[in-house]
């Protein structure tokens, strides 16, 4: 379909398009005449989710995208959600069902007059306290969660009040761009009761909303507690055992205890290898001089006072030993003294007793008798050392027998209190963290409201729909129009039968009954069909004999008569001499004046030859065309004696029909007798001749004209003037 068809289907339906499109703009005012006003409330929330600081925001971090996103969905799935919208209805009813009269903040009047019929007196004892909203709230909550009364639920669930899941889905919360905005829209016919719906959604949500923020960290919050005093406990308990360890087992600082104890060891050790080495040196020096002056010691010390003067610095030496390893030891000075006094009374004393015994008057005795007896004070002195060395290494032989076993179990202790300390550290860190995260959120779950509920009227959408249904009905009969031509398989014009048959087209034909179409169009239209059939025949007729033409059609009323008289009669104007044969409801042929007529009752099918149908003193010859007209091929009353002798076959096809296998299968007759068939195309509508005929013989108006050429873009043809007048 191309422009200039798709506008002459608009000029052919235009009362449609015009009638039925003002029907539906009148019902539509007539059912909204008596429509209620419309009421738009609109509140502005703060979440301050992608750019508020909190705190966890630090310096000048950026929000993940998703993140944002996925809080601003949180936020608006809340909203929307089954359970804060049954709070808000139960809420709004409990408001509504106290009042005695509307009061125009909670319902209007025709709300309130609606609520007896949705809250029949039955229901409203049952759930209703008077004076009490709170109380009326919970019996609502009550008798949905039952079932009693049933007509809670019903209100509800599958109600079309304003109280229902229905009409309070319509609540619409959305982000305003990319801001921290978000904004909360309601719509109702009832302007206190849309506002009052808005406060109460506000209401509930943000209690529900932090209700939700503070339960995702409570939970957390919880464990971590817990396990923040299991491992203090535990920590306790692992710190008391090291505490009994460290008295049961007498330890300040085991690691400082051992390495000043292997010290004392190590400097104890190198005295006592010391003091051995001086001790023997002495006691061989002792034992040389001994010879030399034919001492016997035990011979001097058998005097019991040499005896208690030796045993005394012996005494006093060990003390002085042991003292001083001790810090707190008496005083060493003083028992210095002492051990002084006792050496210078032994030497004295083994002095004397030598010189009674032996001459003391060469000086080379004396000398090594003082020699003697100060390495025998000397050998006295380190025995009494080395006494008191074994006996303090035997200490601390002691105190490492003791130190051994305590190392183990005291690393196995610290080791259990370094793995409790470390987790009682990572517990309160994430502890800590939880508690940041619980306070943050409690901070960030108040959200403020920017704008407060307000509400307007809403524009009359009347006039709206008044247009809209008259667009919608001229479109769906425009689109209705459309289809029904696309989907039309009529023939219509000729280049459609073309395109249907296969067939040559000789020419069309229009209804000539109808206005506008003059003599000239139909002597032009006959002319353009009477030459191609002559065109046709001169290429494939060459005897001298007369073309006999058949003038037929595949079914019956396809107007095969009248284009065979249009035919006859444009060949005779011409000068040309035509029989015509047609067929009559008379019983008998007649013939006058070139139209022969033969009964329609006649059985061609079994004429034997185009003779036999004619009288015997009418010579075909005679004339210049036979124009032969035969039953519809569907009819079965087919000549096939006389196809033979034919010599073209004008096929009359109706415009107003659709072309079908049955009429294809009867043209397949003509093309197994090798006869040419040329098409003509009959009922045809005047539109769909313009490319058939000139454009001054259409007579169209000079506008017309203009918008054809427009369409067809020939914008600069102009008339060409006569050469000659």
């Amino acid at each position: 379909m191309n422009l200039i068809e798709f506008i002459r289907l608009i000029k052919k339906n235009i009362f449609l398009l015009i009638f039925i499109p003002l029907v539906m703009a009148v019902a539509t005012y007539f059912f909204t005449r008596n429509s209620d006003k419309e009421y738009n409330s609109t509140t502005m929330l703060y979440t301050g989710l992608s750019t508020g600081f909190t705190i966890e925001s630090t310096g000048e971090s950026r929000k993940d995208r998703d993140v944002v996103n996925n809080s601003f969905e949180n936020i608006i799935n809340t909203i929307r959600s089954r359970e804060t919208i049954k709070e808000i209805s139960f809420k709004l009813l409990s408001e509504a069902l106290i009042l005695e009269k509307a009061d125009g903040k909670h319902v209007n009047p025709k709300t309130f007059e609606k609520m007896k019929e949705w809250f029949p007196a039955s229901v409203r004892k049952q759930v209703v306290v008077k004076g009490n909203a709170a109380a009326t709230y919970q019996n609502l909550l009550t008798a949905y969660e039952t079932g009693q009364p049933r007509e809670i639920q019903h209100l509800f669930n599958e109600g079309k009040t304003p109280f229902s899941l229905k009409n309070l889905s319509e609540i619409k919360a959305n982000r305003k761009g990319n801001s921290d905005m978000i904004e909360i829209t309601y719509s109702l016919s009832d302007k206190g009761l849309c506002e009052n719906t808005l406060k109460t959604t506000l209401e509930v949500f943000m209690r529900r909303y932090k209700g939700l923020k503070a339960s995702e960290t409570g939970s957390v919050v919880a464990y971590f507690q817990e396990q923040f005093d299991n491992a203090k406990k535990d920590l306790n308990e692992a710190e008391d055992r090291m505490k009994n360890f460290r008295e049961n087992g007498q330890i300040l600082n085991y690691y400082e205890q051992t390495k000043a104890l292997a010290g004392k060891k190590e400097d104890l050790t190198d005295e006592h290898h010391r003091l051995e080495g001086e001790l023997k040196a002495a006691d061989n020096a002792l034992y040389k001089l001994e010879e030399k002056l034919s001492i016997n010691r035990s011979a001097f010390f058998k005097n019991t006072e040499l005896l208690n003067q030796k045993n005394k610095i012996s005494e006093l030496t060990s003390l002085i030993a042991r003292n001083s390893l001790n810090p707190d030891g008496g005083n060493i000075e003083q028992m210095n003294k002492e051990v002084k006094m006792y050496e210078s009374q032994l030497a004295d004393g083994v002095k004397n007793l030598y010189a009674r015994t032996h001459s003391t008057e060469n000086v080379q005795i004396n000398n090594l008798l003082e020699s003697w007896l100060e390495n025998m004070i000397l050998v006295e002195k380190n025995k009494a050392r080395v006494g008191s060395l074994n006996q303090r290494l035997g200490e601390i032989k002691d105190d490492y027998a003791r130190f051994a076993p305590l190392g183990s179990g005291l690393s196995r202790i610290e080791r259990e209190i370094d793995v409790r300390e470390r987790a009682y550290i990572q517990i309160l860190h994430d502890l800590n963290m939880a508690l940041l995260r619980k306070q943050n959120i409690e901070i960030s779950s108040n959200l403020d409201i920017i704008d407060k509920p307000i509400t307007i009227e809403m524009p009359s959408k009347k006039m709206m729909l008044i247009i809209l249904s008259a667009l919608v009905g001229a479109i769906g009969v425009l689109a209705t129009l459309v289809i029904l031509e696309l989907s039309d398989r009529t023939i219509k014009n000729l280049e459609r039968a073309i395109d249907f048959t296969g067939i040559e087209a000789a020419g069309a034909l229009p209804v000539f009954y109808q206005k506008n179409h003059s003599e000239t169009i139909k002597e032009t239209l006959i002319g353009q069909i009477v030459t191609n059939f002559k065109l046709k025949i001169s290429a494939l007729h060459g005897s001298n004999t007369t073309p006999l033409i058949l003038v037929t059609s595949t079914q019956p009323s396809e107007g095969k008569s009248e284009v065979a008289n249009l035919i006859t009669q444009h060949l005779q104007k011409s000068g040309a001499r035509v029989l015509s044969i047609q067929p009559s409801s008379e019983t008998r042929t007649s013939y006058v004046e070139g139209l022969l007529k033969y009964p329609a009752s006649k059985a061609l099918s079994e004429v034997k030859g185009f003779e036999e149908l004619i009288s015997t003193w009418i010579d075909p010859n005679d004339y210049d065309y036979c124009l032969l007209e035969i039953p519809p091929f569907l009819t079965g009353n087919i000549p096939t004696n006389i196809l033979k002798n034919a010599h073209l076959s004008l096929l009359v096809v109706s415009a107003n029909r659709s072309w079908k296998k049955a009429d294809k299968k009867a043209v397949q007759i003509l093309e197994n007798y090798h006869i040419p068939v040329e098409m003509i195309v009959n009922g045809v509508a005047f539109d769909s001749l313009e490319n058939l005929v000139a454009e001054n013989q259409t007579k169209d108006s000079k506008l017309k004209t203009a918008i054809k050429r427009l369409l067809r873009l020939e914008l600069k043809r102009k008339e060409l003037k006569p050469a000659f007048v």
